[in-house]
């Protein structure tokens, strides 16, 4: 089965465009999207203005756009996960469809028997969106936390709800405690997790800066659990600054294609991978892969 896997689109429509030319030219049977699928700020720069930006980015593009790219392309099946930027993520599934599938911590068998399943938490960021962010273990460091921070409102309005992060983050349970009530697969060997988060200390989790700043808990999650596959996202710049979009953890290979967008008036180029489910390492192509 042929999978397309990117992340961190960030709502960039340029990128989405390149995705569905890349679906096609690949004849891609199914495309997952690993987090931030929503623009991250407003045009306004106004926290309070970020869920009726993302709710309209959802009506006016997102949803028409996964309705073009199922109806033009071999795609059967769209899976999604939220990054912690997604504020909005739940909006996406106001009206169930059977190709737009949500995987946040949920498992979906495919047809040839493979399982995935949908992790979307990220460790504690600098960043004030905290939804999807939860502290990764208790020796695991924090950055500068800005106060306040926002939580979606549960009322599912389109406020967002000023929180102390250090009172609201202590509150919740870790990413090493999360982990441990996802769904559990039949068989490690034949699943592929899907997770906002590269692990620790990869080559996948590599900051411009040099600074490692991957989930610790992710991986010895799969150190443990030895999965076939995970793909990731999040730390945008990794390949660049490691020189890699994949590594092994044990018998598992770890993938993390990258993101990049250059800045405005300049172009942004799609960073995605396309493999064969049965053997993905030897038929990876990547993108900005040199032409063969």
């Amino acid at each position: 089965m042929k999978i397309v896997y990117t992340s961190d689109l960030h709502g960039e429509i340029s990128l989405y465009q390149d995705l569905l030319q890349f679906a096609a030219s690949t004849s891609a049977e199914a495309i997952a999207i690993g987090g931030d699928l929503l623009p991250s700020f407003p045009p306004t720069r106004r926290y309070e203005d970020m869920v009726p930006n993302q709710k309209a980015f959802i009506d006016q593009f997102l949803l028409p756009f996964f309705k073009r790219l199922y109806e033009s392309t071999p795609v059967e099946s769209i899976f999604l996960i939220a990054g912690n930027w997604d504020v909005s993520y739940s909006y996406l599934f106001k009206e169930p469809t059977d190709y737009l599938i949500n995987l946040n911590q949920k498992s979906f068998r495919l047809k040839n028997e493979l399982e995935l399943i949908g992790y979307p938490f990220v460790p504690v960021t600098p960043f004030r969106p905290k939804d999807f962010e939860k502290m990764d273990g208790p020796e695991a460091p924090w950055p500068p936390q800005k106060k306040p921070s926002y939580i979606s409102s549960p009322d599912r309005s389109d406020r967002l709800l000023a929180i102390d992060p250090c009172v609201y983050l202590r509150g919740r349970e870790s990413i090493g405690q999360d982990l441990q009530n996802l769904p559990e697969p039949q068989h490690a060997d034949k699943t592929i997790y899907i997770m906002h988060s590269p692990p620790h200390a990869t080559l996948l989790d590599v900051t411009r800066g040099g600074d490692q700043v991957g989930s610790r808990s992710i991986r010895v999650f799969i150190e443990e659990k030895q999965p076939f596959l995970t793909l990731h996202g999040h730390i945008h710049e990794s390949p660049e600054s490691s020189g890699h979009y994949l590594d092994r953890i044990g018998k598992t290979l770890a993938v993390n294609p990258g993101q990049f967008t250059w800045g405005r008036g300049s172009v942004s180029r799609l960073h995605a991978l396309a493999f064969e489910t049965d053997h993905p390492e030897e038929t990876f192509k990547h993108t900005c892969d040199p032409p063969t």
